[in-house]
């Protein structure tokens, strides 16, 4: 079975499911919209190899826009700056291989509902006190440095298991958080953060490259941190 088969699949025998807990979308795509501004986002997508997919939880946020410029209500896992691979024992990136038979893919997407309804629901409630976790973390989390100073910088986790890979947009993130709740002097240190970073990978990738400097991306980099 190939994976567009998988999708009517889901669309008998999983849809219904995570509707009646008051989601919406339909086949690899589902998000719900909390009162607390947290858009949970759900996703399924098939392995770039083929004969196997996977599932993605993530959070957005329904006063900006995501990684690709969407609104709230448009926005998938794959443009979410926070996201975790659903995996029946919390961690780790699982797949699920797809079958020939019909009821064995029938008995895997039943395994994906259950180990969403448990290690996902883990994951979405990790955010419920919004905007909490993300208020407590400070412009200076992101100078700390392993080796008592001299060594490399450490990531900022959320909830110290959380990796956000994208440091840039991170930055942005805590910008916008504090904006929006009207933490306006906290908002212009993530700000500043911000522009000093972009500024220095600049400098940086000039002294990488040869020829063409693309000057613009990092213009882009910096207009978004503006206030």
């Amino acid at each position: 079975m190939n994976t567009s088969e998988f999708k009517k699949l889901i669309r008998k025998h999983y849809s219904p499911k995570i509707r009646e807990l008051g989601w919406k979308g339909s086949g690899f795509h589902y998000r719900k919209v909390e009162d607390n501004h947290v858009v949970k986002i759900f996703g399924i997508q098939g392995s770039w190899y083929g004969g196997s997919i996977c599932c993605e939880t993530a959070i957005h946020f329904d006063f900006i826009p995501d990684l690709s410029g969407k609104l709230y209500n448009k926005t998938t896992y794959a443009s979410c700056l926070i996201r975790e691979r659903l995996s029946p024992k919390g961690v780790g990136d699982y797949h699920w291989d797809l079958k020939e038979n019909e009821e064995e893919n029938i008995k895997s997407i039943n395994e994906i509902w259950e180990t969403f309804s448990n290690q996902g629901q883990k994951f979405y409630n990790d955010f419920e006190n919004f905007p909490e976790p993300f208020l407590s973390i400070q412009p200076n989390d992101f100078n700390q440095r392993y080796w008592f100073g001299f060594g490399k910088k450490k990531r900022v986790k959320i909830l110290n298991k959380y990796h956000i890979f994208n440091e840039i947009h991170f930055i942005w993130l805590l910008k916008e958080i504090n904006l929006f709740f009207g933490n306006i002097s906290k908002a212009r240190e993530f700000s500043e953060l911000g522009i000093e970073i972009v500024n220095e990978d600049a400098i940086k990738q000039r002294q990488r490259v040869r020829g063409t400097f693309d000057q613009s991306y990092f213009d882009s980099n910096i207009e978004m941190f503006k206030i």
